[in-house]
């Protein structure tokens, strides 16, 4: 907003004069210009001096100046004080509208911080909630965790009894489903062999003649073994055992109480190439009941006992002739008849 070159106040539009030499602007009043049009090439009465340079009268000019300036001064203080009510309301609508704004602008502020201070407190109310929900939580593990510490040692002993039971239900069952089959062990592998010609010739030097019909199948069971150690490159793998099926459990019997009676056969009694090795014809076992037999047969020689073995898929153990023989069910019984 422009200043009056003479009382140095705001000017309006409206009540405003600009001098057509240095364009500055004045008050109507200060200029003594009345309202309405302004004269065309109007001028301040500093810019009048300047126009007429008369070095004759220099001093009459500047005291006609000073003259002028000062009834020019007096002058428009009259006239100001006559329009002041004029710019001063203009001055204040203007301030009012200012005012005016500057409430707007606080409004929205205002609004604006009442908005987030109602997110905040939604925040933390839904923060409040989560703290209570974690709380009861925690309250709830704790509960549970002491249920679990007061029951859990009677449950989990029931639990694993019954996991034991099942499991020598199931080593039963299996090893029934068993109770036809033979294992013949320790005998070397060839390439391109007849299994069944094979064990056709290991019965007829047990005594006894298969058929044909006698036998369901005849295999090796397992992958192909290989010499771990890298010295033993030159010896021959282990030999993978080999599984016989029989038609009747009878047959079976008859071949295990002869293999009894003829221990210590080899490949070479029945015509099998390379050098002789020993070979064994036993009950084909379950899984779990191979590996107890073989902790049983070690926990036996550990302790000097003199006799283990298998019959129907039972593990037997006796310490001396005469002496009771043992039977062996789980882990449990071996740590119980050979280490107590």
């Amino acid at each position: 907003m422009p200043k009056c070159g003479y009382c140095g106040k705001f000017l309006s539009n409206v009540d405003c004069v600009r001098c057509s030499k240095c364009a500055n602007n004045y008050h109507r009043a200060c200029c003594s210009v009345p309202t309405g049009t302004t004269p065309q090439g109007w001028a301040c009465q500093g810019c009048k001096v300047k126009t007429k340079p008369d070095p004759t009268s220099s001093s009459r000019a500047s005291k006609t100046l000073c003259g002028d300036m000062s009834s020019e001064k007096s002058t428009p203080q009259s006239d100001l004080s006559e329009n002041t009510p004029t710019t001063n309301n203009h001055m204040l609508r203007e301030f009012m509208q200012e005012i005016r704004d500057l409430r707007s602008e606080l409004s929205k502020t205002r609004t604006e911080i009442a908005d987030c201070r109602r997110e905040i407190l939604d925040f933390k109310a839904e923060l409040h909630s989560c703290g209570a929900r974690l709380t009861a939580l925690e309250d709830k593990v704790s509960t549970l965790e002491t249920s679990c510490e007061v029951k859990s040692p009677g449950n989990v002993e029931k639990l694993e009894n019954t996991i034991t039971e099942l499991k020598r239900q199931l080593n039963e069952r299996e090893q029934e489903s068993l109770h036809n089959d033979l294992e013949i062990s320790g005998l070397p592998e060839e390439k391109n062999e007849n299994i069944l010609h094979v064990t056709g010739l290991i019965a007829v030097k047990l005594g006894m003649k298969l058929e044909d019909r006698d036998v369901v199948f005849a295999e090796r069971v397992g992958f192909p073994r290989r010499n771990r150690a890298a010295e033993d490159a030159t010896a021959s793998p282990r030999p993978r055992a080999i599984v016989v099926r029989l038609a009747r459990r009878a047959l079976r019997d008859d071949l295990l109480r002869a293999a009894r009676v003829r221990r210590g056969l080899t490949s070479a009694d029945i015509s099998m190439p390379g050098e002789p090795r020993r070979f064994f014809v036993n009950e084909r076992l379950t899984r779990l009941n191979r590996q107890l037999f073989g902790m049983a047969r070690e926990a036996a020689s550990r302790a000097q006992w003199k006799y283990v073995w298998t019959r129907n898929g039972n593990i037997f153990a006796r310490k001396d002739d005469g002496k009771v023989a043992e039977r062996i069910k789980n882990e449990n019984d071996i740590k119980k008849i050979f280490i107590s």
